[in-house]
């Protein structure tokens, strides 16, 4: 299942469950006869999860659904008298969680909504939280990194790109690599924007590329980290005149909850 097949079936879910006309019980219809065939089963638990928190508590905490623009969370609202902004998860490890040290923040409030796999309710709403660097104290942070294109010792393209999860830590501003996935036609955000630029509208293009890096957070998010913060990519930034410099993770994206705490780049090899 690709990044793009997972926002479309959730686009088309919650609009229909907003349409007065349809509603959810339309909307759960076409996940169970439709939509449930073309995803895993962690893709369905987590979109079935969403649609469940925002029918029985849409009022309670004055949800709206965020978009693959604008918010970067599952839901925005209100928590008590505050703006907040809601995560929704049945992936969660609770024990491990209760470990981590509660991220208070500059951003916005970030809640986590848990929920039961098996009916659904709500376990509690969790401030967020993450764990603490064994050096330095500071936060851990996970990220994805959208690598470039897969080629053999030949240079000949194998059609894949890999993608890096990580931990950057915000004291220490380095990363631990966690995980290593594997996909089809998932580019990094510089080789999405090279297929558009050039064009007769380049701000097209830089929009495209942004519209992907969303789309990438919010896939792997619902597959591989419940508390991803960013996405980035591997870049070489040049810095002297003959074309010296260093290879480096930029963050395309990072969630505000975290975002005047996380740094802006790593330095790392050319090759991770």
């Amino acid at each position: 299942m690709s990044a793009q097949t997972y926002n479309n079936i959730r686009r088309i879910l919650f609009s229909t469950a907003n349409n007065s006309e349809k509603g959810f019980s339309v909307a759960y219809d076409w996940m169970e006869k439709t939509y449930r065939h073309q995803l895993d089963q962690r893709s369905y638990v987590g979109l079935m999860a969403e649609l469940r928190f925002y029918e029985r508590h849409g009022r309670d905490f004055c949800l709206t659904v965020a978009g693959d623009m604008g918010e970067h969370a599952d839901f925005a609202g209100m928590y008590g008298s505050r703006p907040a902004r809601f995560d929704v998860t049945t992936n969660i490890g609770f024990k491990k969680f209760g470990d981590y040290e509660p991220f208070m923040g500059t951003g916005p409030s970030y809640k986590i909504a848990l929920l039961d796999q098996g009916n659904f309710e709500v376990i509690d709403v969790l401030d967020l939280a993450f764990p603490r660097c064994n050096f330095c104290g500071g936060y851990l942070f996970p990220a994805i990194v959208l690598l470039g294109q897969n080629y053999s010792r030949d240079g000949e393209s194998q059609w894949t790109n890999d993608q890096l999860l990580i931990d950057v830590c915000a004291g220490c501003e380095e990363y631990i690599e966690k995980n290593r996935f594997s996909h089809f036609g998932l580019f990094s955000p510089q080789e999405h924007y090279n297929a558009f630029a050039g064009s007769d509208d380049d701000e097209f293009a830089a929009e495209s590329a942004e519209q992907h890096v969303i789309s990438a957070y919010k896939y792997f998010r619902r597959q591989h980290s419940d508390y991803l913060m960013a996405v980035g990519s591997h870049n070489y930034k040049t810095t002297e005149p003959r074309g010296g410099g260093y290879w480096t993770i930029n963050f395309n994206f990072v969630n505000a909850a975290v975002a005047n705490e996380m740094p802006s780049e790593i330095e790392c090899p050319n090759e991770i």
